[in-house]
């Protein structure tokens, strides 16, 4: 028997599957710069700095952004 946490993944899963392509990335991105907003709170620092750490850390994404 499945958990009310499996459940509500796979409810979560199936609304967001159900997104066009171009949702779903302003969704992700969405949620990236939430990410970043509570790491500088929690760190002090600008939400700028965490986003270039990130690119430094991710080379992939990285070259791209510095072109």
């Amino acid at each position: 028997m499945k958990s009310v946490m499996d459940i509500a993944k796979a409810e979560e899963q199936e609304e967001f599957l159900k997104l066009s392509p171009l949702e779903r990335m302003e969704t992700m991105h969405d949620i990236l710069m939430q990410i970043f907003a509570l790491i500088s709170k929690a760190e002090g620092v600008s939400e700028y700095d965490v986003y270039t750490r990130y690119l430094k850390n991710n080379p992939r994404h990285y070259e791209r952004s510095s072109r």
